[in-house]
């Protein structure tokens, strides 16, 4: 009876593996399927996808508006490389000594509303804000992390200054001399001026070497650093190019935005007074500018300062002196002060 009964049970067993086989099959082959196809859905994510997808993977305590990441072993906290290209808003982190898949077995992890693209490779962050932010590294427990402060999170004012022209952009050429490297060479003088004062003020330069930031990305940069003001830094020539008697300091301003309180024909105002005080240049006043892009475009006061004649011979002698670039610096960085002190 007994071996009539295990005999029946040892049937039931082995109909029961049979049939469930298939079923198992199945589901293994229909996991390994559901697995492939999550990884071909994580293989199409963008790298900013990916930070929002291994965050909720991670399931971390929320770390507010900062990233994290967890450093090689043994790498010290001042080795990771951060730069901030506040022209194109955009901050690179540059991790030393790590491989190409490094951000594979160490997802970068957190959040930031303000991050337009995320773009991750051979130890390298490349992050676009959606506007200017100052990266603030600390290092603890091994890892990095990332925060990121406004410009009025820090200072109490902020200005953009711009050199006109730049890289394949020389402006005007009087006798071998290219209005680019007058322009640069004054805001290079006016930055020493800034570096050095006692005031809380943020200053942001579109360029500070031989380059050509686009129209676009200078007129923008006011608003993108939410700056109290814009001045820009151009030298002047007569239509034809020819060597004339004209002669003098300009400054051109939005005449089609409005002209009460802290406006671009008042901020116009005030750096033709402090420059022509400080140069002793003749005042050709204020004049309309609303054609050229970047006072047009600016959505902060713009002010453009033409600060002399290329095409006068001796203005050009002074445009090309150390003392006179000197004074022209001078001369701006008083109308910054001024502005400033008058509520811009």
């Amino acid at each position: 009876m007994e071996s009539k009964v295990l005999k029946i049970a040892s049937l039931c067993l082995t109909a029961a593996i049979v049939i469930t086989i298939p079923f198992i099959c199945y589901y293994d082959a229909l996991n390994r399927r559901l697995q492939a196809g999550q990884e071909e859905e994580k293989g199409q994510m963008s790298d900013l996808q990916m930070l929002e997808y291994n965050t909720e993977q991670a399931r971390e305590a929320d770390l507010g508006q900062q990233l994290c990441l967890e450093l090689p072993e043994g790498l010290g906290a001042d080795e990771a490389v951060i730069e901030n290209d506040y022209v194109k808003q955009l901050i690179t982190v540059q991790i030393p000594r790590v491989g190409g898949d490094y951000f594979e077995e160490h997802p970068l992890l957190g959040r930031s509303n303000h991050i337009n693209d995320l773009y991750m490779a051979n130890g390298r962050i490349e992050i676009t804000m959606d506007a200017v932010y100052e990266p603030q590294c600390t290092v603890e427990d091994g890892c990095l992390y990332l925060d990121f402060l406004r410009p009025q999170d820090i200072y109490d004012k902020v200005v953009v200054i711009d050199a006109g022209h730049g890289g394949g952009a020389p402006g005007a050429i009087k006798q071998g001399v290219m209005e680019k490297d007058i322009n640069l060479a004054i805001v290079m003088r006016l930055k020493e001026l800034l570096d050095n004062n006692d005031r809380n003020i943020g200053v942001y330069y579109t360029r500070t070497e031989d380059v050509n930031p686009t129209f676009e990305q200078r007129a923008q940069l006011g608003a993108k650093a939410g700056a109290n003001l814009f001045i820009s830094i151009h030298s002047n020539s007569i239509e034809d190019g020819l060597t004339s008697a004209f002669n003098g300091t300009e400054v051109m301003y939005d005449e089609q935005k409005s002209e009460e309180g802290c406006s671009s024909k008042r901020l116009a105002q005030i750096c033709l007074e402090e420059a022509t005080a400080a140069m002793g240049s003749k005042n050709n006043g204020v004049k309309y500018g609303s054609s050229i892009y970047i006072i047009r475009n600016s959505e902060v006061p713009a002010a453009l300062l033409e600060v002399g004649f290329m095409t006068n011979q001796q203005e050009l002698d002074k445009l090309t002196s150390q003392e006179y670039q000197e004074k022209a610096a001078q001369g701006v960085y008083n109308a910054i002060c001024r502005a400033l002190d008058e509520g811009f």
